[in-house]
């Protein structure tokens, strides 16, 4: 496969001056993983569509920017105040990072409780940076990974939240703060995340913007939940209307753990996020749920991954898209089912309302099955809104914009309202209706 050397040369070039700035530098194993993620990126270079887990998703607007990884810490000018109107309550846990660097100063973490631990990745243990660089929980094609690859090559800076065995964290927020410069900028997060057996928590994490510009975020997030832990692990996408959002999840679920997953994309001019999730042992459960808002001419992407490893695994996937204007949405979902993971429950569903007949959707479901004793089912909708129903209430005296919202909100809502908490619901209900608002429009 022939690489753009045009694209990918600066990133080789800048991780040769970042390489001994980095969080672990002189750790000599850590050094060696990033020389070979960067080798790796070097040779496989940006995903085309030539890679199968990117065919519905052009790079291209993103590698005809050149962006300059932040390495060394800045401090923009910023007050908690400004703040306020993204966390999802006054008074939680609260972890700031700005164009992708801990800010303490902004942060709320005075009053953790007894058997957790949550910092940066500079104060990451040599064990924390053994957990955050291990393989992805799912097998894939090593093309489609190039990202993750520069991730682990330029990973400066992220969130480690620990919880001991037993703990409660409910809940912690992850704020992302982008505040654009006149030169493009590029974010490396890398985020981890470690129930111990029998823990519980509800994680947040909202990547936002406070300014006009480019800006990339390339953000990874390990995670692993040892046996009968519970993580409720929500994010909110509302990134500038000029910046690019790439996103890698990676979760390992141990015997009896629950892994509760929502997600809402509605920012960036082009974004993708990407889950792999592994039920690894026996009795472990997986929900996953999330909502797509797109308009004007973005073009966002949701990829799942999960394969059920071992016997009596459960498994959900419900995604919904509301795609107005030229924007284009995606969903790709993969379950597989491994020879002796018996007893498995897997389903899956995707439905998408195109709100303009330059809308579109692109829905990619798969079902690969090697147990015999099974429950899997998939299905995938694309249409328009229900001509009748909106009919029904333009007689009754509403009139199309107000008919339009309601039939749109009833197609969200069913999810929203499944959100676990008050406080995570009444968060998304709000970043909803913010787009219903003013991005709904055909």
């Amino acid at each position: 496969m022939s690489v753009d050397i045009t694209s990918i040369d600066p990133y080789i070039r800048q991780f040769a001056v970042a390489r001994s700035l980095l969080p672990g530098a002189g750790f000599a194993w850590l050094d060696a993983k990033r020389d070979a993620a960067i080798k790796r990126f070097g040779s496989n270079g940006f995903p085309t569509a030539k890679v199968e887990a990117w065919k519905f998703t052009n790079l291209n607007p993103l590698t005809q920017t050149t962006f300059h990884n932040v390495v060394v810490p800045s401090q923009p000018a910023l007050t908690k105040a400004a703040l306020a109107p993204y966390r999802l309550t006054p008074d939680c846990h609260l972890v700031v990072f700005v164009n992708g660097q801990f800010r303490p100063d902004l942060s709320a973490l005075d009053h953790v409780p007894d058997g957790t631990r949550v910092v940066g990745l500079g104060d990451a243990d040599e064990d924390d940076l053994h957990a955050l660089i291990a393989p992805p929980s799912v097998a894939a094609d090593s093309r489609a990974r190039s990202l993750l690859d520069l991730n682990t090559a330029f990973m400066n800076d992220g969130a480690v939240v620990h919880l001991g065995r037993g703990a409660v964290l409910d809940p912690v927020q992850l704020l992302f703060v982008a505040i654009p410069d006149s030169a493009p900028l590029a974010f490396q997060p890398r985020n981890l995340i470690r129930a111990e057996a029998g823990s519980s928590a509800t994680v947040l994490e909202t990547y936002v913007s406070l300014g006009v510009g480019a800006y990339w975020t390339n953000v990874v997030t390990q995670i692993a939940i040892a046996p009968n832990a519970i993580l409720r692990h929500y994010k909110l996408q509302a990134e500038g209307g000029s910046a690019f959002h790439v996103a890698a999840t990676s979760v390992r679920l141990e015997r009896q753990a629950a892994y509760r997953m929502f997600a809402v994309s509605l920012g960036a001019e082009l974004g993708r996020n990407e889950f792999d999730i592994d039920l690894a042992a026996t009795d472990a459960t997986a929900r996953l749920a999330g909502v797509t808002l797109a308009c004007d001419a973005q073009h966002l992407d949701t990829t799942i991954r999960i394969d059920h490893s071992k016997p009596r695994g459960t498994s959900s996937q419900e995604f919904r898209s509301v795609v107005a204007g030229h924007a284009h949405a995606v969903f790709q979902g993969r379950i597989r089912v491994a020879p002796d993971a018996q007893k498995t429950d897997a389903r899956q569903s995707s439905r998408n309302l195109l709100l303009s007949a330059a809308a579109a959707a692109d829905t990619k479901p798969e079902l690969e099955i090697l147990a015999d004793d099974v429950k899997c089912s998939h299905g995938a909708t694309v249409g328009d809104l229900d001509r009748d129903a909106l009919f029904y209430l333009q007689a009754r005296g509403v009139d199309e914009a107000d008919a339009r919202s309601i039939l749109i909100d009833a197609f969200l809502n069913e999810l929203i309202e499944g959100i676990g908490g008050q406080a995570a619901r009444a968060y998304f209900r709000r970043a909803c209706d913010s787009w219903l608002a003013k991005g709904s429009r055909p």
